[in-house]
C-alpha cells in the first residue's frame, strides 16, 4: 500500500473503513503481513482483530479515554448550589463566583450551566463596535448624564403584578457615564413633566454632594418626553436652568445611548424577570434595595470590577459617599407636592404651586 495506516488514521472520516480493511487482510494473510502492508505495528493489528465482533460495526469504534475517576470533580453539593443560584439570579459564571464565593472555578460553573441547559443564548442584532470603555475612563467625572425611559409593561413576569397591584408602567433612568451610577424614577405614563421632575431632583442631589452642575452635559434621545415645550418650557430648558448643557443624539444613532440601555437590560434580567411583590410598599422596598446594591455593591466587569461608588471615590474623594444612597422616585408622588389639593375642584386642572 502507498498510504500508511497512520496517514489514513488522521482522516477521521476514514478510520472505520480503514479498520475493516485491516481486519480483513489480517484474517486472510496473518498479523505480520497486515502490519507490513498497512505500515503499522503488530500490536495495532492485534488490538483491532481482538476487538472485532462479526455483525457488530460498533466494535470498531474507539473506546472512551475518559478516566474512571476524577479527583478534582466538583462536589454534588456545590453543583446543586450552582444550579439553584443560576436559576434564581441568572448571573453569569464570573459574577456567580464573585457574589456567592462558590468553591469551584469559573470554567466548572460554565460547564454545570451548559449540562443543565441554563445558558441563555443572546442574539446580537447589531455588529459589535469598538469598545469605548478605555476612552470613557478619561472623561470628566459627572461630565455626562444619559437619560432615557423604559417600558415595563412588556415584561411577562412583571405585567400581571403591575395590573393587580397598580405598579408603575415606566422607568425613567439617568446614568453617569464614567462611574456607571444610576438615578431612577417610576411613573404610570411618559411625559415631559416626569422627565423634568427627575432631572430636577437629580441636579439638586448632585449639587448637594459638591458636583459643579455647570460642567454637566445631559444626553437624551428624541422622545416626546424630552422635547422642548411651548414657550421654552421642557426638558432642555430645565437642565439649562441649573447651568448644565443638553444635546440630543442623532436620529437612529442607537448606540449613543448604550450606557443607559445596558442598565435597562440588567434591571430586567436581574430584577423584573425574577422578583414577585405582595404590595406597592413591597415593590418600593425591593426596587430601592436593588438600586442600592447596583450603585454600592455590584462590581462592573467592564470597569475593572469596581462598583460605581468605588470609581467615584477614587476619582474624587471629596464627594460624599451618600451620593450613592439615591432612593428611586415615585414621580406621581413628587408631582403631588407641586399641586394644590386643598381646594375642591369640579373638573378642569389643579393649579400648580411651589411645594
Amino acid at each position: 500500500m502507498n498510504i500508511t495506516y497512520y496517514d489514513i488514521y488522521r482522516m477521521k472520516g476514514q478510520r472505520h473503513i480503514l479498520r475493516q480493511k485491516l481486519i480483513a487482510f489480517a484474517l486472510e494473510k496473518g498479523i505480520k503481513a497486515a502490519s507490513r502492508a498497512f505500515c503499522c505495528s503488530r500490536n495495532t493489528v492485534r488490538k483491532w482483530v481482538r476487538r472485532y465482533q462479526p455483525g457488530k460495526p460498533s466494535s470498531l469504534n474507539e473506546l472512551s479515554r475518559r478516566p474512571h475517576h476524577c479527583p478534582h470533580k466538583t462536589a454534588a453539593k456545590v453543583e446543586r448550589r450552582v444550579i439553584e443560584l443560576k436559576r434564581v439570579t441568572r448571573f453569569g459564571a464570573e459574577r456567580l463566583k464573585e457574589e456567592f464565593d462558590i468553591p469551584c472555578s469559573v470554567g466548572a460553573i460554565k460547564r454545570i450551566a451548559r449540562e443543565h441547559n441554563l445558558v441563555r443564548v443572546k442574539i446580537r442584532k447589531h455588529k459589535k463596535k469598538k469598545d469605548l470603555s478605555e476612552v470613557k475612563k478619561k472623561w470628566r467625572l459627572f461630565g455626562q448624564l444619559c437619560i432615557d425611559s423604559k417600558h415595563l409593561y412588556d415584561n411577562a413576569n412583571y405585567w400581571p403584578q403591575m395590573m393587580k397591584l397598580g405598579l408603575p408602567k415606566y422607568q425613567y433612568t439617568v446614568r453617569e457615564v464614567v462611574s456607571g451610577m444610576v438615578f431612577s424614577g417610576y411613573a404610570d405614563e411618559l411625559s415631559k413633566t416626569y422627565s423634568c421632575l427627575l432631572a430636577e431632583r437629580v441636579s439638586v442631589h448632585l449639587a448637594r454632594h459638591g458636583i459643579n452642575l455647570e460642567g454637566v452635559q445631559w444626553q437624551s434621545d428624541n422622545g416626546s418626553e424630552f422635547e422642548e415645550g411651548q414657550e421654552g418650557r421642557g426638558f432642555p430648558s430645565l437642565v439649562k436652568s441649573f447651568g448644565s448643557g443638553h444635546h440630543y443624539i442623532p436620529v437612529k444613532a442607537y448606540t449613543w445611548q448604550s450606557d443607559v440601555e445596558t442598565v435597562h437590560n440588567l434591571v430586567e434580567d436581574e430584577f423584573f424577570d425574577l422578583e414577585t411583590f405582595t404590595s406597592k410598599a413591597d415593590f418600593w422596598k425591593k426596587i430601592t434595595i436593588y438600586w442600592y446594591y447596583f450603585n454600592i455593591a455590584r462590581a462592573n466587569r467592564h470597569k475593572e470590577k469596581k462598583t460605581p461608588l468605588q470609581i467615584i471615590m477614587e476619582k474624587d474623594p471629596s464627594i460624599k459617599k451618600s451620593i450613592a444612597a439615591w432612593q428611586p422616585l415615585d414621580l406621581p408622588g413628587v408631582l403631588s407636592l407641586y399641586t394644590n389639593h386643598l381646594l375642591p375642584t369640579k373638573g378642569g386642572h389643579n393649579v400648580p404651586v411651589h411645594p
